[in-house]
């Protein structure tokens, strides 16, 4: 079986989004199994693909990113 090429992406995120991966992180670990921030990245990543494939939380979404590109208008002023 062919091994699957993997990207890489960088992305820059304030100390809030970073406390907030942590906290996912930490509440969906395990004694058994802990996962990592870049787990929780791919998670969301692959809910909010399958939920915008079934038509579900576009506007939710599209207000959060409207809240989010306010906050990083704030914080380059």
């Amino acid at each position: 079986m062919a091994k699957k090429e993997k990207k890489r992406l960088q992305v820059v995120i304030s100390e809030e989004q970073d406390a907030l991966l942590t906290r996912a992180a930490y509440a969906l670990s395990s004694p058994e199994r802990l996962v990592s921030k870049s787990e929780v990245v791919r998670l969301a990543i692959e809910k909010i693909a399958r939920e915008l494939e079934e038509g579900k939380a576009k506007e939710e979404l599209e207000a959060l990113l409207k809240h989010l590109k306010a906050e990083e208008g704030e914080e380059e002023a």
